[in-house]
């Protein structure tokens, strides 16, 4: 249930009078909201003053609306550093406890060029929420849904193919969160893939940008039942087979 479904759903739910309904709905378009005290609150607040709408059924749309909306939350973490590695990364190793933060005791050869390490196999992890690219809102007023036919621009930015194994992506609908598991050699030969991100770093470091029109390239790569440390050790596996 996205927000203009939710605006639907609270205005089905009234059970006043059609002119007490319209005459809301006026002033809600007259009012300069801003958060936390934006049209939502006012208009429920607004509908429960007149009867229409009890405290009860307001709980039951609350509840409804978080449980079709389970990721949400996320997107309101606004420091990219908090999104990319507090939650990100914490969200991957809490699914696959093997992976280890490297070390040079792990791996001598590491210079904080990847987030984990599993058995030999270099793993970097890269995050994106998907949201309206048309929408000028906040990030948790466009979030979109897995199933949106909308517009929206997921980039993977400061990809360094040369510098791991494995990419583990992960993308955060408002209500499912999707991975996608590539080799690094899969990832360089991606037609998506865009080399030299910024001037003058030589080819060294780019990005991928995932959208509406080419998310079904990528289905081939999408963690649904096997675990994602079998992914892991799989992608590796094509990566050393892509390397012979």
């Amino acid at each position: 249930m996205e927000l203009t479904s939710l605006k639907n759903r609270i205005i089905e739910t009234f059970t006043g009078s059609m002119q007490e309904l319209e005459d809301v709905l006026l002033m809600l378009e007259n009012d300069k909201a801003i958060f936390p005290f934006n049209e939502y609150e006012l208009l429920i607040c607004t509908l429960i003053e007149k009867g229409g709408l009890t405290h009860q059924q307001y709980m039951d749309l609350r509840t409804e609306y978080i449980n079709a909306n389970p990721n949400l939350w996320i997107f309101e973490i606004t420091a990219p550093r908090d999104f990319g590695e507090k939650f990100a990364q914490t969200y991957i190793q809490g699914i696959c406890p093997k992976l280890k933060k490297p070390d040079k005791q792990l791996d001598p050869n590491y210079s904080g060029d990847y987030d984990f390490y599993l058995d030999g196999i270099r793993v970097e992890v890269k995050a994106s929420r998907a949201v309206d690219s048309d929408s000028q809102e906040p990030l948790y007023m466009k979030a979109l849904s897995r199933n949106t036919e909308k517009n929206f621009l997921m980039n993977f930015q400061q990809l360094k193919p040369a510098c791991c194994d494995v990419f583990v992506w992960l993308a955060v609908f408002r209500d499912q969160i999707v991975l996608w598991v590539m080799s690094s050699k899969e990832v360089m030969e991606s037609p998506f893939y865009s080399k030299g991100q910024h001037r003058g770093n030589k080819g060294n470091e780019g990005q991928l940008h995932i959208r509406q029109d080419n998310i079904h390239f990528f289905k081939q790569y999408e963690l649904i039942e096997e675990s994602l440390e079998k992914a892991i050790r799989k992608a590796a596996e094509r990566n050393q087979s892509n390397h012979r």
